[in-house]
């Protein structure tokens, strides 16, 4: 009787347990972006949270909190409860360079990446008319007696990241020209002031500039005829990405779930037309390929601004 009694109390405890654990999510979810409402990493960051709600069937409410290049949002993110109900969406600055130079309570143990969302390679860009006609002569303007001059955004950025690994790659060793950003980088090169720069895919349309090679181990179908640094014999990827987080300790189910739910959301047809009306490329990595990556990217980056002096 006693036994009887027992595996009929067991066998409700699991039916009450069970349609719990599978209801994930079961109330709203809070989405991060460390950056201002209608940035470079918002915009992504929307489109892909209003995927996310119907495909988890729940409520997503995107809040930004921005300042100290991400750093705030972020910190605020990696002491969130690790219960898949406070999410982020983050970029690789942010993840894996601002760490190193600010020394934040957080690192590259402090989350779960789920996956990669969007990416948008960098371009090796110079002037139109400048007489660096390739990738050949921009090797051998650097080791000139003249040097070459590379502007980028301040110390620590991706630009800069992006000229430390070229040095280290090619061979080669710039006058970095830090800047505010922006159009004052335009101004550095189409003022003659700088040789070089790196710049996203519409470094054409927008200023006229001519690119040398594009920073990725893939050609782009908006620039077909431009070569990557790895045809021209130098394994070098930097771009500025966008990754979908969880704060450490997430049960491996929630990641799970978070992961099959962010393949579905970047393959819509929804989330394509707005990425391509954004001019935003989407580029996913699932959650066992983006981890690697990230983990890798941030090691790099951190052994890359050590040996620039930027970090002890």
């Amino acid at each position: 009787m006693f036994r009887s009694v027992f595996i009929a109390l067991c066998t409700v405890g699991v039916l009450l347990i069970s349609p719990a654990q599978a209801k994930y999510p079961e109330r709203t979810m809070s989405l991060l972006i460390p950056f201002i409402a209608g940035g470079g990493t918002d915009v992504p960051g929307r489109f892909f949270a209003a995927e996310l709600e119907k495909i988890l069937g729940q409520n997503i409410v995107v809040s930004n909190v921005a300042g100290a290049g991400g750093t705030i949002g972020a910190t605020q993110l990696s002491k969130s409860k690790p219960d898949g109900y406070s999410l982020g969406f983050m970029p690789v600055g942010t993840t894996t360079t601002q760490p190193h130079l600010k020394k934040t309570s957080y690192n590259a143990d402090s989350w779960v990446p789920i996956c990669m969302v969007s990416q948008g390679p960098y371009y090796l860009v110079v002037k139109n008319d400048s007489p660096i006609k390739t990738l050949d002569d921009y090797v051998k303007t650097a080791k000139s007696g003249k040097g070459l001059k590379f502007a980028g955004a301040g110390p620590g950025s991706i630009a800069h990241v992006a000229s430390l690994t070229l040095d280290k790659k090619l061979g080669t060793k710039v006058k970095y020209i830090p800047t505010k950003g922006g159009p004052t980088i335009a101004t550095e090169i189409d003022g003659g002031r700088a040789d070089a720069t790196t710049w996203f895919s519409d470094f054409d349309a927008k200023f006229g500039w001519r690119a040398l090679a594009i920073l990725d181990s893939q050609r782009s179908k908006q620039h077909p005829d431009v070569p990557t640094l790895k045809e021209l014999g130098y394994d070098v990827n930097v771009s500025v990405w966008f990754g979908f987080f969880a704060p450490k300790g997430t049960p491996e189910d929630v990641v799970g779930t978070l992961s099959d739910a962010c393949e579905k959301a970047v393959n819509t047809d929804t989330f394509k037309t707005n990425m391509a009306k954004a001019k935003r490329l989407i580029r996913y990595m699932s959650t066992a390929e983006f981890g690697p990556f990230f983990r890798n990217t941030y090691k790099l980056n951190g052994e890359l601004l050590k040996e620039a002096g930027l970090i002890k």
